[in-house]
């Protein structure tokens, strides 16, 4: 008999967690499980990956469309006490709708074996989920994540209600048990699948590009992709050491692919340091690989991460990977400096060495690509599903004792 298991996420938006549970829900074997995925907000039009589920899988938003656009308006749009109010209003609303459908629509489904919490936004739903064996996926630097004593205090308890908790590297695995020792029998660590024929199969596709992007696609550039965010990604660090590098002479432009809040101030900083001939910003793509697989170089500025898949997935594709040495992921992903090179967070000039090395020194490039191409096979899906099924059949065992 299948085992029934529930995933569980925030969103089916543009982004590196959601392409993860996607090649997961895509490679999972349908013949052993039985797959239900409850997606906690519905975001409409914005969910682009919902056509990559499979069509045998029973998708269920638990929080509708319209109340989840209607409070990320009030957000963006606190300008007053009046607002903030209403803002406050409708977040406890969401938290009510987030329960109440969540309950009701356990009820629906066949019973389940085992939760998979993607993205650990279940958290709070401990008395709702106490009878279900349970995993909390971890994406992320918990002390960079949540900052505050207090909030990786309280997040500490709430892991403690799941049988298992998941982080996607061995520097994170290693992390979380510092921060919570008495959590480490339940920490296991699975990297994240990656889906090497498809990354390659999209690298070629130029469908979704306008004749402007495939003249972009002939010029010799420098690539970055990610969520522009104002803290996380620290974009302004890559801007001031691509700077340093048209000063010193370099041919290669600049493309971002991806969007965020800070787009617009990004622009202007682009803007002030007269480089909008040289930096474009490409916007959100659904097919990022064909960027990667034309590019001269793949660059990663962020201050913090978890396990960033694009740096796998430039890898796959044989790019040279220059990237902050930041918790958790990079150092680990590129083997200190061995498969990639890395410089530290927030050096400008040491990260604009290291892109000149690279594009520069034909003997770097060559040892760098040797030993990435025996890096990436730790990555494939096989193997990250292996550890996952154990994991799973773990449980098993302690509902059969």
């Amino acid at each position: 008999m299948k085992k029934h298991i529930l995933f569980s996420s925030g969103s089916l938006r543009m982004g590196g967690l959601e392409r993860v549970l996607v090649e997961y829900l895509n490679k999972i074997d349908k013949d052993k499980y039985k797959i239900t995925l409850f997606i906690l907000s519905d975001f409409g039009e914005q969910d682009v990956f919902k056509k990559d589920i499979p069509e045998y899988i029973d998708v269920r938003f638990l929080k509708p469309e319209k109340l989840v656009t209607k409070t990320a308006y009030l957000k963006h749009n606190k300008k007053n006490l009046f607002n903030k109010m209403i803002y406050n209003l409708y977040m406890s609303l969401e938290r009510h709708t987030l329960k109440k459908n969540f309950v009701k629509n356990l009820k629906e489904i066949e019973k389940v074996d085992v939760l998979i919490d993607f993205d650990s936004g279940l958290t709070k739903l401990s008395k709702e989920t106490k009878d279900l064996k349970k995993i909390a996926w971890t994406h992320n630097s918990l002390p960079n994540l949540l900052k505050k004593e207090k909030k990786i205090k309280k997040r500490g308890i709430r892991l403690d209600n799941y049988d298992k908790i998941v982080t996607i590297c061995k520097e994170m695995k290693e992390e979380t048990e510092n921060i919570y020792p008495y959590l480490k029998e339940k920490i296991e660590y699975i990297y994240n699948p990656f889906d090497f024929e498809r990354i390659r199969r999209e690298a070629q596709s130029t469908e979704e590009l306008t004749s402007d992007e495939k003249k972009l696609l002939d010029d010799d550039y420098i690539l970055s992709v990610s969520r522009i965010d104002k803290t996380q990604k620290d974009y302004p660090t890559l801007i001031k050491a691509y700077k340093l590098l048209k000063e010193k002479g370099i041919k290669q432009k600049l493309y971002i692919v991806g969007d965020g809040d800070f787009r617009e101030e990004l622009g202007s900083i682009i803007k002030r340091e007269n480089l909008e001939n040289e930096v474009k910003l490409l916007g959100q793509k659904k097919n990022p690989y064909i960027w990667m697989k034309n590019s001269d170089l793949f660059v990663h500025s962020s201050r913090y991460e978890g396990l960033p898949t694009v740096l796998i997935e430039a890898m796959i594709l044989g790019k040279i990977v220059v990237s902050s040495a930041c918790p958790t992921g990079p150092r680990e992903i590129l083997e200190n400096g061995k498969s990639g090179l890395l410089f530290e967070i927030g050096n400008e000039n040491e990260f604009a060495e290291k892109i000149f090395l690279a594009l520069n020194d034909e003997n770097k490039r060559k040892e760098l690509e040797e030993n990435m191409e025996k890096r990436v096979r730790e990555f494939t899906a096989d193997k990250s599903l292996e550890k996952l099924e154990l994991v799973i059949r773990e449980l098993g065992d302690q509902n059969n004792g």
